[in-house]
């Protein structure tokens, strides 16, 4: 026999949502805060604008690494947030959260090779992270064009469902291990070892949400 869910009062409902959103903006805040605690070496040689294009850019980075984690977590839907805000609520912030993340990785890769320039793209095998890094973008723009044009495409609700899952997770994995080898700022301390923190309970959520899903109700 399947158990009947707590009902929650408003003050409880209110709550939740509270801690959420607060862990949310604790989120942010700590990944936003990384380069002035923990500088790239790439800002001692630029001046100027390019020095200012390249901290949006390491900036813009970062959301879309917050915003990633979000977007997996949206789909998930674990009880914390299922417990606060209703399905409907958590479909809309998924898909424009999905677009922000397309903005934002966009963004952070123009605006981190403007002071550069397009001859000095780093090629080689020595710059394989760079590497991972176009690949996820690329990986990305697709997922987000298969979610926008589906009907066009003729592709069925189920298939694009196993393929839209598989994709998230393997995104969220290829940019963890791009900003964890790209950037200087988390080759050690805090922000590596909270990153892999951050990867680690993602991936275990969802873990734990598929067994307590193939799990028999009684």
């Amino acid at each position: 026999m399947q158990q009947n869910k707590p009902i929650q009062s408003p003050r409880e409902s209110i709550t939740k949502k509270i801690l959420v959103i607060a862990g949310g903006a604790l989120l942010t805040a700590a990944a936003l805060a990384v380069p002035f605690f923990y500088p790239t070496e790439t800002l001692w040689y630029k001046v100027g604008f390019a020095k200012i294009l390249l901290q949006i850019g390491q900036f813009a980075g970062l959301l879309t690494l917050v915003f990633l984690v979000m977007q997996v977590l949206l789909a998930l839907r674990p009880g914390f947030l299922t417990q606060g805000f209703s399905s409907g609520t958590l479909m809309r912030w998924h898909r424009r959260n999905g677009i922000a993340v397309a903005v934002l990785a966009t963004s952070h890769v123009l605006l981190v090779l403007a002071p550069e320039g397009i001859s000095n793209l780093p090629i080689g095998w020595e710059y394989w992270p760079e590497a991972l890094g176009a690949a996820t973008l690329v990986l990305l723009l697709v997922t987000v064009l298969l979610s926008l044009f589906r009907s066009k495409l003729k592709l069925s609700f189920a298939g694009w469902r196993v393929l839209h899952r598989s994709l998230g997770y393997g995104l969220f994995l290829l940019l963890t291990l791009h900003v964890l080898f790209v950037s200087e700022s988390f080759q050690s301390g805090l922000p590596r070892y909270g990153l892999i923190a951050v990867c680690i309970f993602v991936f275990a959520t969802a873990v734990g949400l598929r067994v307590r899903l193939r799990r028999p109700s009684t």
